[in-house]
């Protein structure tokens, strides 16, 4: 149980992506825009990264995990202002369903995972439901008001170089105002275009991005099993556990009859309607795209998901008896804290200790090797030179940063020997002597 202090997700080695991150972030803010140019992420979480790095160091990798945590931390707490806008603050039942709803997402699985990764992810989910409470705010602002319109557009802007699918976030914006305010659009409009200006500068590169990879992107096509691994990791958490099922079923049934409830009460509310919209267009579009032009369906990219989809199940209780509302609450938080403490005491070996265990049986100075799906991860963890082996060179996303290294002189692109002996660090974390 004390290990787990120690060694935990949070303190464990980097894996393939978060040291992306991190070669990326290293580099002189001209390469981060010109490697994030030439792959498939905008530049300003890793411009983040960069500022902290400079500040911290760059030797440890909690740090750099802690700049997700700090923005996850901000995500039950802008939940709670949001909620409150739509209940009657008057109410106890409403303070407590917004605290409720808040500790829940509080201990969501798929956003306590990326709350701990040196990833954009938790970032993303921080600025989906800042933009939803600050759109609220924006699209109810009185006459001669423009504060919460400019926070939109400032905050719209960031997002559309933090991620790609903040446009899918927007577009559910603007899907609920042609929907269902209609009348509220004109007001609106201003920003958005702005917004719009914002990310012109960078549409040439999305283009050309989309182009280069449309044959070759590693994203696969979606199958009958997408959408359902997207609901069953959105819900129940990105590590397979027995209550990841179980969390799913509960959350899908509380939300459908919820909405049911809402509709045949009457009650369905512009608040039910938003979150709907807010659950269902940021699915439904990269669906749309994945069919028509090429897969960018990941269901990473949605954990934002889980926000909306908790709300409308703790809303679904807002009447039920209060032994009820207690249980089911009770119920779903137990499971959900089951599974995080399975993420939390997770300890994968990385190419940290890799890299230690080849120092501690290397008994001759010999060139080290490895692969392009390695080379992040050899490249943070390795301090001497190393050469990345051709091999398959041209079937893996992410070559840019090699090039990037490889053109700063950090590292070489050769053949291994042939007649001479040599170590090789494997993406499976292994050493291989090749003789």
């Amino acid at each position: 149980m004390l290990k787990i202090l120690s060694e935990n997700y949070l303190t464990r080695g980097f894996w393939g992506d978060e040291a992306w991150t991190m070669g990326i972030s290293r580099l002189p803010i001209k390469e981060i825009i010109t490697i994030t140019g030439q792959d498939f992420h905008p530049p300003f979480y890793y411009l983040l990264v960069h500022y902290l790095g400079n500040l911290v160091g760059w030797e440890r990798e909690v740090p750099i995990r802690l700049l997700s945590t700090f923005f996850f931390i901000f995500i039950p707490i802008t939940t709670y202002q949001l909620i409150r806008l739509w209940l009657d603050t008057k109410k106890s039942s409403s303070h407590l369903e917004a605290l409720t709803t808040s500790f829940l997402i509080a201990t969501a699985p798929i956003l306590i995972t990326y709350a701990f990764e040196a990833r954009s992810y938790a970032l993303l989910a921080f600025e989906s439901i800042l933009s939803a409470y600050i759109f609220w705010r924006a699209k109810e602002e009185k006459r001669g008001s423009y504060l919460y319109r400019i926070l939109y557009f400032v905050l719209g802007g960031i997002m559309v170089y933090t991620h790609y699918y903040a446009w899918f976030i927007l577009a559910s914006h603007a899907f609920y105002l042609l929907f269902f305010e209609l009348k509220k659009l004109p007001r609106m409009l201003p920003p958005a275009l702005g917004i719009l200006t914002v990310q012109l500068p960078w549409l040439p590169t999305l283009f050309w991005q989309t182009s280069s990879v449309k044959n070759s992107y590693w994203i696969g096509p979606i199958n009958e099993r997408t959408h359902y691994e997207f609901f069953l990791r959105i819900t129940g958490g990105d590590v397979t556990t027995p209550m990841q099922k179980y969390l799913a079923i509960l959350i899908a049934t509380l939300v459908f009859v919820g909405i049911l409830r809402a509709l045949f009460n009457r009650q369905f509310t512009l608040s039910h309607k938003f979150l709907l919209t807010w659950t269902i267009i940021p699915t439904l579009l990269p669906t749309l795209v994945s069919f028509v032009f090429m897969p960018v369906f990941f269901y990473r990219y949605l954990i934002f998901s889980a926000i909306p989809l908790l709300i409308l199940a703790v809303n679904a209780l807002h009447k039920a008896p209060k032994w009820l509302f207690f249980l089911l609450t009770i119920v779903i938080g137990y499971l959900q804290l089951a599974v995080d403490y399975k993420i939390f005491s997770q300890y994968p070996k990385s190419m940290r200790e890799t890299v230690q265990e080849l120092y501690q049986n290397k008994k001759e100075s010999l060139p080290i090797y490895t692969v392009l799906p390695a080379f992040a991860e050899v490249a943070y963890y390795l301090p001497e030179s190393y050469s990345v082996s051709p091999e398959g060179l041209i079937h893996f996303s992410g070559k840019s940063l090699l090039d990037a290294y490889v053109r700063l002189g950090l590292t070489k692109i050769k053949e291994p020997p042939v007649d001479e002996p040599y170590y090789f660090l494997t993406p499976e974390k292994t050493i291989e002597l090749k003789n």
